[in-house]
């Protein structure tokens, strides 16, 4: 539909409109979900070119278009390259959202996923902090994103062997989960998994009590 889509706009806009750079994104992004990165790439990159000659280079949809390219180059392992990319997009962001934007939040938030995947913790652990304080400050305590990043930075908490710090941070992600979603909801349960992983000994009866359940709740018949 897609290709469709694009075929009929090609000849009623013209190749240099807006509706045609998002129609090569609309099928880039099915190329990504279906793994065809090159696919994927060629028709971002499209989509990016149509709308810097007509949007220009401070436009929002160019910075989502640097973005969905960066995804695909860390999807590809090809990390200096993403690196570039989120950043590019990054900088469009701050300066036509501002610093206390929840897409500026996500772009800190895939830096800081893409650091991690190369083992940068201490990097990746200043991006994933930033994006929490400013999805907090959007969304409030009791967020799904909240959840998102804190289970990030519990993550690398837990590579650093930081069990501690790693646990209550998993803690607040499967309460927030719970919460939002239910208790059998597979990130709510991913996220007790995670707190059982970092070492549920250490906890009082109750914190115990509450994340046996959040498991035993999903497999009771």
């Amino acid at each position: 539909q897609y290709q469709q889509s694009l075929e009929i706009q090609l000849r009623v806009l013209g190749s240099e409109h807006p509706d045609v750079a998002a129609s090569y994104n609309n099928i880039g992004s099915v190329y990504c979900e279906q793994g065809k990165y090159d696919e994927a790439l060629l028709q971002y990159q499209q989509s990016l070119e149509i709308q810097l000659r007509v949007l220009g280079s401070e436009h929002p949809d160019v910075g989502e278009s640097y973005n969905n390219i960066g995804t695909v180059y860390s999807a590809q392992g090809k990390y200096d390259e993403a690196l570039l990319q989120y950043q590019q997009s990054l900088e469009i962001k701050l300066r036509v959202y501002g610093q206390k934007h929840p897409l500026v939040a996500d772009s800190y938030h895939n830096i800081g996923l893409l650091y991690r995947s190369q083992g940068k913790d201490d990097e990746a652990l200043d991006q994933f902090k930033n994006s929490l304080e400013i999805r907090i400050r959007v969304y409030g305590q009791d967020h799904p994103r909240v959840a998102d990043s804190k289970y990030c930075i519990g993550l690398v908490y837990e590579e650093r062997n930081e069990m501690d710090m790693a646990r209550e941070l998993f803690l607040e992600c499967q309460r927030i989960n719970s919460k939002v979603h239910g208790p059998c909801h597979s990130q709510t349960v991913t996220a007790a998994n995670a707190v059982q992983r970092a070492g549920v000994p250490k906890f009082s009866v109750w914190q115990r009590v509450a994340v046996c359940c959040s498991v035993l709740q999903c497999v009771a018949v």
